[in-house]
């Protein structure tokens, strides 16, 4: 039987869920000619987003790595076939799953679109313990849908990612209070979640090489490098991760919604970058409004055709969910970070609104900023209305849509919500 740990007076056994080869998978799926066959699925050549994704489980053995190029995949497998990406695909399919494990638990907390984490301490007089049930979920994935999860089993959060990771395609792997020591202690400490790049290469100077290292670290030592962050992660390492699995009927702010794509080819004028800012900006407010949620920042990401990011965000005197509020303000931090002469081209841009609140209705009053702010949700909940009877491409602001139109490409964009580091190199 699995035991666990004690949060005051309740055993906590918690899974840590996790898709394997998730977009792969999908495109098996829905194509079952490419069943059995090396896929890699990549982003458009044509849109410049040409590296691999996702690969499938035999690409994987042969080298095939996430973040490489498809030139690369197919001089180390020359047989791998390209297949784009599909996330209406990947989003249906997530939400299946998920709806496996709410028969399972309420306390069901995504940790992006192929992991979850599920608290199963109730659960267990329904449908036996840990151990039970991961396998239990294993297999109502797998029959139901195709696709295989590898699970994690253990008394925290933490460990439990631990557990998946160290879990094979389609198995389940448990850490326990007797074992734990054993198992995770002498893993590299890249392991342990939420250590980046910068964490662990100040860690490494301290000679903190494994979990291990950093659970027998001094609390004060590290403290004096990283702050309140040392108790966290030593806590973390110790396996003393007491933080709880969202319910799935507590919906929590995100920190924001964001929207960005890379360009097919680079911007070399203002007018051209305002009319991908207005695509942007519409599709981040609608999916405000969707969710009843206005924000206080505007953030705007640019890459120049060096690769290099650059970034800048400012702050609103009132939280907007408005297209054409969060366009001009993405527009004005434009001007600030892109001053030099002669313009420089753009290679991608990127929007994120956040600082977020739940939508108020925003009454007209004296103030002429919030009076144009009210206006300008005024129009958003017209156009709303219309798209919803006609289609979402039916409207659009004239002066935009003629200088969009003029680019002569559809653009392709990519959500980008709760970014905590928005100038990151994702494309």
């Amino acid at each position: 039987m699995f035991h666990s740990r004690s949060k005051g007076n309740l055993s906590r056994v918690i899974l840590h869920c996790d898709l394997n080869n998730f977009f792969a998978s999908v495109a098996m799926i829905c194509h079952p000619e490419l069943k059995g066959k090396f896929i890699a699925v990549c982003g458009n050549p044509s849109l410049r987003k040409g590296i691999v994704l996702a690969k499938s489980e035999n690409a994987k053995r042969m080298g095939v790595k996430t973040g490489m190029a498809i030139w690369q995949a197919r001089q180390i497998c020359p047989e791998i076939q390209i297949v784009p990406t599909d996330y209406a695909a990947y989003e249906s399919y997530s939400k299946k799953v998920q709806a496996i494990y709410y028969r399972f638990t309420n306390q069901v907390e995504s940790f992006g679109i192929d992991e979850c984490w599920l608290d199963v301490t109730h659960s267990q007089k329904l449908f036996g313990d840990g151990l039970q049930i991961a396998d239990k979920i294993r297999r109502a994935v797998k029959d139901e849908l195709g696709l295989t999860i590898s699970v994690g089993v253990s008394f925290n959060k933490t460990y439990a990612k631990l557990g998946s990771d160290l879990a094979a395609p389609d198995e389940v792997m448990a850490i326990t209070l007797d074992n734990y020591q054993q198992m995770i202690y002498p893993l590299p400490l890249g392991n342990l979640l939420f250590v980046g790049k910068k964490t662990q290469a100040l860690l490494t100077k301290l000679n903190v090489q494994t979990i291990g290292d950093l659970a027998n670290f001094d609390v004060k030592v590290l403290k004096s490098f990283l702050g309140i962050n040392a108790e966290k992660l030593i806590a973390a390492a110790r396996g003393e991760d007491y933080s709880d699995v969202n319910d799935y009927f507590d919906h929590e702010l995100p920190r924001s919604v964001g929207n960005g794509t890379t360009l097919p080819f680079d911007l070399t004028s203002k007018k051209e970058v305002e009319s991908v800012l207005y695509l942007l900006a519409e599709k981040i407010a609608y999916r405000l409004r969707q969710q009843n949620l206005q924000g206080y920042t505007v953030h705007l990401s640019i890459k120049d055709t060096a690769l290099h990011w650059i970034g800048a965000q400012t702050s609103l005197p009132y939280p907007t969910h408005a297209v054409l509020t969060i366009r001009r303000t993405a527009s004005a931090v434009f001007n600030q970070l892109w001053i030099q002469k002669p313009f420089r081209p753009v290679r991608a841009l990127r929007i994120a609104v956040g600082n977020l609140t739940t939508a108020p209705n925003l009454q007209t009053n004296l103030l002429a900023d919030i009076n144009d702010e009210a206006k300008n949700q005024a129009l958003d909940d017209v156009f709303d209305r219309i798209r919803r009877k006609y289609g979402t491409e039916q409207i659009m602001l004239g002066g935009t849509a003629a200088s969009y139109q003029k680019l002569g490409f559809a653009l392709q964009t990519y959500d980008c919500d709760n970014v905590e580091d928005l100038n990151s190199d994702e494309l």
